[in-house]
């Protein structure tokens, strides 16, 4: 008897150690929320931690992990409104593996109750408990970088004290891994249907056709939750609810639908394709008796100064019907008013663009703005400013000067760099604030650029005047992409490119005693405003033809040939480059017009012949009674012809073969061909000297691909300057380059090379290169590179606006 007691004791102790560590593997999950269940809603699970309110919660870190992600989650008392924010701070420490502090911070979140979900008119909560009675507010993350400390083997939480409506903070921590190309194989296989559908969720087709390398993707980087050490844990489990529809405030939905515009604002339209549309214009003040009237400004590839007309709508409500191009139309009525418009075949689908917000600080005299810098240690970072004019409700009147001084303060608060900001500034005919559209009470912005010093962390702005400033980032090694030509234009593309500048956020302080609001009133610190695409703004030297067009030539090793192009409407043909243009002959006798302009002497013109057979064929050639014969071979070639004076010639021709037969000195037309001197660029990089001028200069290149339809081509272009402007500048150059340029199936394959029997060539597709003044005057170096995708060949050239005398020189000798 005594023997059995003491082994039901042993049982019972042992029992009692064990249960903690073994509940998990025993334990059945928690059913899914009642509500999931009567709405026929999906309801996912996650283990959460609850952080205790007094001591650390600590988790092991996976000695591989890069990185950490901590999310939490508050919870407040079941009554509490969505409109109230709440704040709570977690503190956080990296431990070795003895628990000695390596690192250590703080974060505070913000974050309110979201708006519920609608399921058969009843609201469902997004995110719930099912054994607590308290509202789950949305969720908040931070990241923890380790690559930096190697030797960090714990991460501990703390939760500082909790103001009322909280009642406490759950917490879910993962670590990133990684995975290599056969573990990602071996993985995928053995992931259920289900898990498959949920990781390919964003791809439009289902995931047995993901291509090897787009289920690498997938699986490549993964976040592996992790638990807290401790044999008794506060846990719950968090039920997030899908399947239901957003909650739309109708106190929100905007009353008058439209666009606002009006004489001092231009409502500006991006028409993506062709096709009959119905513009409707909703006056303001319809009482006054003023007609209506729209001025409308269309804007497309062509470059031609844009078509203008005013036109008045009629009817009730008024509107006109007008057949649109691709492009900008940018309107101005004659009294304010809201625009909308939409194709006639689809009268209930607007055309509108989608509204566009951004929010703006503001900075006047007592209340600066300081924005958070993240400190370089190997990566420069680069600064832009922007500053308007806010008239705070005030129309502005005319060009107005601004002023503001900037402070860059390093680690230990000391001022490392500071220096004044200055520029003149219009009424802004694009922009306006949100709240006060009808109004013109804000400027255009004017941009100031800086490079920072490694140790900057922070950027403090201040005035004497009301100014709305925004602050933007970019690291200097990131290159910047374009997408050609989509990005050139604002009615291109179904999705946004990659930006150029990244958005500062500052961090909410405490206002001074200085600046501390009363108790009824609060400053307003930022305003939200509405910005629209910004038509584009052409030189009208380059519109009436008068510029100086150079091609420039790169090393001497890299290999020229001469490529040949169908003309397209959007080339600008000018008279002085007829040599470079070639029109068809026709077989038999014709007349040809000569010309070239301020040439009164004798020209020797071209004839180029394109064929699809490269067998030999005879050639004869008459011009005014004299006959020249050729005997020739290929599919493509050129041969020089009699010299002839400018004027009408009667020109007969007579070929043995069927082709295509050009001719230059010729009035360009749409049927013509563009000849050029052009340069592959595939392997070897292509360098271009430059002497960067302060007179307008523009410098670009036309790439010219040997892709098929549908191929792609990333050039790379450095920008090599002898040396850097120092301090603000109100320009940017982008040193380094990606131009991701696409061969759609009407451009592919309309060009020859005639130096290659076999090669064609798509349209060029230009290549925008700005200097800005923040590269001094001098030589320069522009480099292109193919980064991938299909080769071709490279034109570059720089462009002087306006008149530039053209030097001819002659030499006679006795025959």
């Amino acid at each position: 008897m005594l023997g059995r007691l003491l082994l039901l004791l042993l049982f019972a102790i042992a029992a009692a150690f064990l249960y903690q560590p073994l509940r998990t593997l025993f334990q059945v999950p928690l059913p899914a929320p009642g509500i999931a269940q009567q709405l026929d809603l999906t309801a996912r699970s996650s283990t959460v931690y609850f952080l205790p309110k007094d001591g650390w919660l600590t988790f092991p870190v996976i000695s591989q992990a890069a990185r950490l992600r901590v999310l939490t989650h508050a919870s407040a008392a079941p009554e509490t409104e969505q409109e109230i924010p709440l704040r709570y701070a977690l503190e956080y420490e990296l431990l070795d593996s003895n628990r000695h502090p390596l690192q250590g911070g703080r974060y505070t979140h913000e974050t309110r109750i979201p708006q519920p979900l609608i399921k058969d008119g009843v609201p469902v909560p997004r995110n719930l408990y099912t054994g607590r009675n308290v509202t789950v507010a949305a969720g908040q993350s931070f990241n923890v970088l380790l690559e930096a400390l190697p030797k960090t083997a714990y991460v501990r939480l703390r939760l500082k004290p909790l103001v009322l409506p909280l009642e406490n903070v759950a917490v879910r921590v993962y670590y990133e891994e990684r995975m290599s190309e056969r573990q990602a194989s071996v993985a995928w296989e053995r992931l259920s249907q289900a898990q498959k559908e949920r990781l390919a969720q964003g791809v439009i087709y289902p995931p047995e056709l993901l291509t090897r390398q787009e289920r690498l993707n997938l699986l490549e980087r993964q976040w592996q939750p992790v638990g807290p050490l401790g044999t008794n844990p506060d846990q719950g489990v968090l039920f997030s609810l899908q399947g239901a529809d957003a909650f739309i405030d109708p106190n929100r939905m905007p009353r008058l639908p439209g666009l606002f515009a009006g004489p001092d604002r231009l409502g500006v339209l991006p028409i993506e394709t062709a096709g009959d549309y119905r513009l409707q214009f909703t006056p303001l003040f319809a009482g006054d008796g003023l007609e209506s009237e729209l001025l409308l400004r269309h804007i497309t590839e062509q470059f031609e100064e844009p078509r203008e007309e005013a036109v008045t709508p009629q009817g009730e409500p008024l509107a006109i019907e007008q057949f649109l191009s691709p492009g900008l139309l940018v309107v101005t009525p004659n009294q304010p008013g809201l625009l909308d418009i939409w194709p006639v075949e689809e009268p209930e689908q607007s055309a509108l663009p989608e509204p566009r917000f951004l929010r703006a600080w503001t900075v006047q005299s007592g209340l600066p703005v300081h924005f958070q810098l993240l400190p370089g240690d190997d990566v420069r970072t680069s600064l832009r400013l922007d500053l308007r004019a806010y008239g705070d409700g005030e129309p502005l009147l005319s060009e107005k000067t601004i002023q503001a001084e900037y402070r860059l303060i390093d680690t230990q608060g000391r001022a490392i760099d500071q220096g004044t900001l200055e520029a003149s500034v219009m009424p802004s005919m694009i922009d306006r604030g949100a709240d006060t559209q009808p109004v013109a009470n804000l400027s255009d912005p004017a941009s100031f650029y800086l490079r920072l010093p490694l140790e900057a962390t922070r950027l403090e702005v201040t005035s004497r005047q009301t100014l709305l400033v925004n602050a933007y980032t970019r690291p200097d090694d990131l290159p910047h992409r374009t997408r050609v030509p989509m990005d050139y234009y604002a009615w291109r593309g179904d999705e946004a490119g990659q930006p150029s500048w990244f958005v500062l956020q500052p961090p909410e302080t405490e206002p001074s005693a200085e600046t501390k609001p009363s108790a009824d009133k609060k400053p307003e610190t930022s305003q939200v405003l509405h910005i629209q695409s910004r038509p584009p703004e052409r030189n009208p030297e380059f519109l009436a033809g008068r510029y100086q067009w150079e091609a420039l030539e790169p090393q001497l090793a890299a290999r020229g040939a001469r490529i040949l192009i169908p003309l397209r409407g959007e080339e600008r043909l000018r008279a002085r480059g007829l040599p470079g243009y070639f029109q068809p002959l026709e077989q038999g006798a014709q007349t040809v017009e000569i010309t070239a302009p301020g040439a009164t002497r004798r020209l020797e013109p071209q004839l180029i012949y394109l064929r699809e057979e490269s067998t030999p064929f005879n050639l004869r050639l008459g011009i005014d009674g004299r006959t020249v014969r050729h005997e020739l071979i290929g599919k493509r070639g050129s041969i020089s012809l009699p010299p002839v004076t400018p004027g009408r010639h009667e020109v007969e021709l007579d070929t043995s073969t069927s082709g295509t037969w050009l001719m230059n000195y010729r009035y360009p037309d749409d049927a013509g061909y563009l000849h050029r001197l052009a340069f592959r660029l595939d392997d070897a990089a292509l360098r271009y000297p430059v002497d960067k001028r302060d007179d307008g200069q523009l410098v670009g290149a036309r790439f010219y691909s040997l892709g098929e339809a549908g191929a792609a081509s990333t050039v790379r272009v450095r920008i090599i300057p002898e040396a850097l402007k120092a301090g603000p500048t109100q320009e940017w150059t982008h040193l380094e380059r990606f131009y991701q340029v696409t061969t759609t199936a009407k451009e592919a394959r309309v060009g020859y090379v005639l130096d290659q029997q076999r090669e064609r060539l798509a349209y060029g597709q230009p290549i925008l290169i700005d200097l800005g003044s923040d590269l001094p005057d001098g030589p320069i170096t522009v480099e292109f590179s193919l980064q991938s995708g299909a080769p071709g060949y490279l034109v570059f050239h720089e462009v002087l606006p306006g008149e530039y005398e053209r030097t001819r020189s002659f030499r006679e000798e006795n025959e």
